[in-house]
């Protein structure tokens, strides 16, 4: 069976998809901010369940993709920021004998459960939310290491940048903006607070968390802002020394003007001396 990922949008209004649910005869539950409904297959002999999580990422368990096309466009109406080309990943589970431990076989990219218990399919989701969530910021941070490779380059070339100091600012406040809001996302890859009442689940959420690699990879996300961090110094430098040259520029000029005004004047008074003298 099928138990997909998806993040749509950077987030969901919460309240109006409660809503929404309830008015389409579901009974959602809700574990902290995430949201869990059932819906019948097609042959209503099995469930499809859907875990919603506020920050733009479902979870659909037991969907067939058709169904999994039919839940996300009713989602639609409840994004907020949707993305363009939205973040997934498929990954196979069935159950295991009643002996089995919840397990993850990572050559058959499958999850073997132990019993069907929603705090399972929970623990487990609150991690494969995190990994689709984490690929959007991946894509994010990329698309802005791309955008400034040209000017990375210019720097170890010439020592300087050609741009001006307007376009300088502009590159410095996107810089800016792209890393706050990466850094605002980044408390959702923190260990949600679900198990710090619930621990005895916390090993389901640690075992999904190190079979996505997404210690390694936030890692190497944040490594990769640092160097945007560096970049965005290096540029605040430049314009810092363009102002600071401007200023000498303006300085020299004024100093040039004020030497030539002494000059005219002392030759000024040199003549009206001679005109008395004389």
């Amino acid at each position: 069976m099928r138990c997909t990922s998806y993040c749509t949008a950077a987030s969901y209004k919460m309240n109006r998809l409660v809503e929404f649910c309830i008015k389409e005869g579901f009974e959602p539950k809700y574990f902290d901010d995430v949201v869990h409904i059932q819906k019948n297959t097609d042959d209503a002999k099995s469930k499809v369940d859907v875990f919603y999580f506020p920050f733009g990422c479902t979870i659909i368990w037991g969907a067939e993709e058709p169904k999994e096309r039919a839940i996300l466009d009713e989602l639609r109406q409840f994004e907020i920021h949707p993305i363009e080309e939205a973040s997934t990943d498929l990954i196979y589970y069935s159950y295991g004998k009643k002996q089995d431990k919840t397990h993850i076989d990572e050559e058959k990219n499958e999850i073997i459960l132990a019993s069907d218990l929603d705090f399972i399919r929970l623990s487990i989701s609150h991690a494969l939310a995190q990994s689709v969530k984490l690929e959007i910021l991946e894509k994010s941070v990329m698309q802005l290491i791309e955008r400034a490779t040209p000017i990375q380059k210019e720097l170890a070339k010439k020592g300087s940048v050609s741009l001006s100091k307007k376009e300088i600012s502009k590159k410095i406040g996107e810089l800016f903006n792209e890393r706050y809001s990466i850094n605002m996302h980044s408390d959702i890859l923190d260990e949600p607070e679900f198990f710090w009442r619930r621990p005895s689940y916390e090993p389901l959420y640690m075992m999904t968390i190190e079979f996505q690699d997404i210690k390694l990879r936030q890692s190497i996300m944040n490594h990769r802002l640092d160097l945007i961090n560096d970049l965005y110094s290096i540029l605040s430098n430049e314009l810092n020394h363009m102002h600071s040259s401007r200023l000498e520029i303006i300085i020299i000029a004024l100093i040039g003007i004020e030497v030539i005004l002494g000059l005219l004047d002392r030759d000024i008074w040199q003549k009206i001396s001679l005109l008395w003298g004389g």
